[in-house]
Formats: structure tokens, sequence, C-alpha cells
């Protein structure tokens, strides 16, 4: 499909409003001053961002692993907004080399809805990333220019990571997502979803040979033994809560699917 250059425009435009508005209110523009978010220069997280970058080029080439790096970044971004907003001031992310980051606050959640708000804004927020990305390749396919083939391809980089991580599969965010509505709504079976959950994905990593994603399920089959400790303190979210975050967590899931199909096509040989 093919814009008129108004359109493109308007769609620029529009875009450009989005993300200063949601760069102010990550950064404390529309929070409380305490809720603004800053960088941390430490040693380690640095060190740890650094191989994280080196990795992801060394693995999918430059354009590749810094497609990759950005929308890992946006994802963990979304994630901390979300925390803020949620009250944790703490809130912050780090790249993980060969995982991906991870958004930390030394708080828990209060209840299974802002649970489940965190969870599902990382991939929410990226839906940003991949239109933008997707309107820029479009503009410079307008332009002539080299570069769209490379920006459309980051799109459908982000699109497919996003989708992925959408996958109702533990401890991925699709899995955690599912695990608080199915909470609220069939209390009794969380615990034997989860493991049902961790146990797929860590069949799909050994079928698969997939030697990282068989250690990152280990670890949340370790972890989802202690997730029903955590969730006993957590009040469950309402019927209405519950259906929309239901809504939410399909529309993303399809948002990002319909965006990363091109490499899922390939990676699946259609």
């Amino acid at each position: 499909m093919t814009y008129s250059e108004d359109h493109l425009s308007l769609a620029f435009g529009l875009a450009a409003f989005g993300f200063v508005f949601t760069f102010l209110s990550g950064i404390g523009g529309f929070l409380a001053p305490r809720g603004s978010m800053h960088l941390t220069w430490s040693p380690k997280p640095l060190f740890l961002a650094g191989l994280s970058i080196a990795f992801a080029v060394v693995y999918f080439g430059v354009s590749g692993g810094i497609a990759v790096i950005v929308a890992v970044i946006w994802h963990e971004w979304g994630h901390v907004i979300a925390y803020r907003v949620a009250g944790h001031e703490d809130a912050r992310f780090r790249l993980i080399p060969l995982f991906g980051g991870v958004a930390i606050s030394n708080n828990a959640p209060r209840d299974q809805l802002s649970n489940c708000y965190v969870t599902l804004m990382g991939p929410g927020f990226s839906i940003s990333l991949v239109v933008a990305l997707l309107l820029a390749a479009e503009w410079l396919a307008h332009e002539g220019s080299p570069l769209a083939n490379e920006v459309y391809h980051a799109a459908v980089i982000a699109g497919a990571l996003n989708a992925f991580n959408m996958l109702p599969l533990w401890p991925l965010d699709g899995g955690r997502a599912l695990r608080a509505i199915t909470i609220t709504t069939v209390p009794g079976l969380a615990p034997l979803l989860t493991n049902a959950m961790s146990i797929v994905l860590i069949g799909i990593a050994a079928l698969k040979q997939m030697w990282l994603l068989l250690l990152f399920a280990l670890m949340g089959y370790s972890y989802a033994r202690r997730a029903a400790k955590e969730d006993k303190g957590l009040e469950p979210m309402g019927g209405a809560e519950a259906f929309l975050a239901s809504l939410a967590y399909l529309t993303i899931l399809g948002a990002h699917a319909l965006a990363g199909l091109p490499l899922f096509r390939r990676i699946i040989g259609i």
C-alpha cells in the first residue's frame, strides 16, 4: 500500500506528537517529580549493555543487531513507564546479553490489575515503534532511499520479537498476562496452567535445539514454582477488568503477529 505525501506528513506529525508526549511522560514531564526516569551510568549496567549490543550485532549482523537492540530497549521502556504509572518510583531496566532485557522494581505489584498492566505495556508500547518504522519505511521508499528495506526489516523484527513474547508461554509476557487473567477467572487453574506453559516452552526449545531459550525456560519453570506464593497477597482483577485485559492481550498479539508475519513465514518456510 502506498500513501500520498500529505497523508505521510499527517501520519508522521501524529507519530511525532505521540512520541514527544510519551517521552515527556516517561521522564516525568506528566508525572510526579519523583517518578521521573533517569539513566544509570554505573559500570555493571553499561558493561551488560555493551555485551548485549556486541552479541546482537555478531549474531544478527549490524542492521539486524541494531534492530533487535532498539526493539528490546523500546519494549523494556514500555514496562518501566507502566511501572512508574503504577507507583513504582524505582523502576528501571537493563539489557541482558543473549536474553534481551529486564524491567526491574524493588517493590512487588499491589494487585493483579497493575501486574497485568505492567506486563502488557512492554509489547503494547512497542506497537508505536513498529508503526513508526513502517511509516518511515514507506516514506523512504517514496523518496527512493535504499534504507527503506532496512527500516522495513527492522519493523518486521520488532513485530516478530514482540509477537513471540506475547505467546501464552511462561515466563514470557504473554504467559504472565494469561496467568493474571486466569487467577481472576479460574483461580484453581492458574498453577496448573503456569506449569503447563513452562513445560511447553521447554519442549519447544529442546525440540528446536534452541539452547538459550531452553535455559530461559528452565529458569522460568523454577520461578513458576514460587509464583503462587507471590500471588497470594495480590487482589484479583474484577470481571470487567479481566475482560479488558484479555481484549488488550489479543489486540497486542494480533498487531505484532501481523507485523512480524514475513519473518515467521521465512522461518517456517511458507
